[in-house]
């Protein structure tokens, strides 16, 4: 109820009809308060009374009411309140004068309230738009993207016009596109020839649009097309939101080709990073391949049996070990795209850990391994071979980081719905800082290797990847009592839980 009298108190103030009924009414209100204290007060001072009436009227009304309600608080006065009584007429020179001082006094001041009023007015309005403007402002400094920018420029402009307002652009294709995309869009070579010369007056009276113009730095960004001629106020308050538009279309622009270059940029550094780890990681074990395999060939009947078999000890040992390397080259391309596909299957995980170290039994032969598994049955729904290329990974590292004859301890054990496995060296540990960048791809830390043998820094990288793809994590802490580094690995368990019941 509350909100409907406002609304319609705002009809009245508004509309010229409405304005002069509320003369008429407090005018009306005002005479009958004053024949009621007119046996108390002289009659000349009830003009105080008709005086206020007309300050009212003009602090709520236009000029053209407010001298409405002078004129007739000059005519109610005089009928009802001078005499003779009930007529217009006037037989006291004293009633003669302050009559028309009243008349005079009460037009003067009716104008100046409502010069007043309207002052105010347009300083509301205006402190509005700059509200308007500055939110406005705020979300374009947020915007991430091209169509976000436009879809709030629209919106904006929408609010302050009655007319259809649609926002054109270019796409990539560099066609024209309307948001709305049901909005109206005007004639194609129309929206060529604004964006090619521009328009020297927003609207065009031909065609039935009004247009304004987001440009930065002479480059139209985009158009707003409002439907049908608008109004200068309109005009210049869409103006205003296009230029910030305008900005923040050129920030995300900017941000866009920086990103490239950034993106450019990377992939060259990946590039070379990949270069250099091919040719350090690959020529080594070939030419170990090809040295020991040209000296067998060359020198066959000169060398003993037993040193013979030692050359193709380290063929196999070197073959082996580059087959890691381009394996781990061909997993990190298939995860950088995406492309990695899990084949899931019960397996046991001390099957796969059997397997790990089976694989690296040569790197290994200079440590003491130890494994601990404290579930009976260890049964788990992963993708086997990704898990134990990422197991692979880990203990191979920490073999390279580790002392001869040093202590490397697996351990497996069941933390609630998860299945925990622990691999920890004896080496010099991990700093804190450098904690999860040894995850990231080409990283290696080049103190503790005992062995000499610098890796390129994909290793733990594609664990990080195999375990991930299972839901799992992988992270480096502090190994308790004791120097030397403990990568974590975590995998879900629930459904081994489930296969249980």
């Amino acid at each position: 109820m509350k909100i409907f009298s406002n609304m319609m108190l705002s009809r009245l103030r508004n509309g010229l009809l409405g304005q002069n009924l509320i003369a008429l009414a407090v005018v009306s209100l005002i005479t009958l308060l004053a024949s009621e204290l007119n046996a108390y007060l002289p009659h000349t001072s009830l003009l105080l009374l008709f005086m206020t009436a007309v300050v009212m009227v003009s602090s709520q009304t236009s000029l053209g009411p407010s001298i409405l309600s002078s004129i007739l608080s000059f005519l109610s006065f005089n009928f009802f309140f001078t005499e003779p009584y009930y007529t217009l007429d006037v037989i006291h020179r004293s009633d003669i004068a302050a009559l028309f001082l009243f008349l005079l006094v009460s037009i003067m001041t009716g104008n100046l309230a409502s010069k007043m009023r309207q002052a105010i007015s347009r300083y509301d309005t205006a402190l509005s738009d700059l509200h308007h403007f500055y939110a406005f402002s705020q979300k374009m400094t947020s915007a991430l993207n091209k169509e976000g920018v436009l879809a709030l420029l629209q919106k904006n402009v929408q609010s302050f016009s009655d007319a259809s307002v649609s926002v054109i652009c270019r796409n990539r294709q560099n066609e024209y596109e309307a948001i709305p995309s049901h909005g109206n869009m005007p004639d194609e070579a129309l929206l060529d020839s604004l964006w090619k010369k521009g328009m020297p007056y927003p609207v065009d009276v031909e065609t039935g649009w009004t247009f304004v113009e987001a440009i930065f730095n002479k480059e139209v960004m985009a158009v707003i097309a409002i439907h049908g001629r608008a109004e200068a106020s309109l005009i210049n308050s869409a103006q205003t939101l296009a230029d910030l538009a305008a900005l923040a279309l050129q920030r995300i622009k900017l941000f866009q080709e920086l990103e490239q270059a950034k993106l450019a940029s990377e992939t060259e550094q990946l590039r070379s990073a990949l270069l250099s780890s091919v040719s350090h990681d690959l020529r080594t074990p070939l030419a170990s391949v090809i040295g020991s395999a040209s000296t067998l060939i060359d020198l066959k009947d000169q060398i003993e049996q037993n040193k013979q078999q030692a050359l193709l000890s380290n063929i196999l040992h070197e073959s082996e070990r580059l087959d890691r390397h381009i394996q781990n080259l061909l997993d990190m391309t298939r995860f950088g795209q995406g492309k990695v596909t899990l084949k899931r299957d019960w397996v046991d995980m001390q099957d796969i850990i059997s397997s790990v170290l089976n694989r690296l039994s040569d790197v290994l032969k200079s440590c003491r391994v130890s494994v601990h598994i404290e579930e009976t049955s260890p049964i788990i729904s992963v993708h086997g071979l990704l898990i134990e290329q990422a197991l692979l990974n880990i203990i191979d590292n920490a073999a390279r980081f580790s002392p001869d004859d040093g202590r490397i301890s697996i351990s497996l054990y069941r933390n609630a719905a998860q299945m925990v496995i622990d691999v920890e060296d004896e080496g010099p540990g991990i700093a804190n800082e450098e904690k999860k960048r040894i995850f990231d791809m080409f990283y290696s830390l080049n103190q503790g290797d005992q062995h000499q043998r610098a890796g390129a820094g994909l290793g733990l990288a594609i664990a990080q990847g195999m375990v991930g793809a299972h839901g799992g994590q992988i992270e480096a802490l502090d190994k308790e009592g004791g120097q030397g580094a403990l990568i974590r690995v975590t995998l879900p368990w629930t459904q081994a839980q489930n296969k249980d019941k």
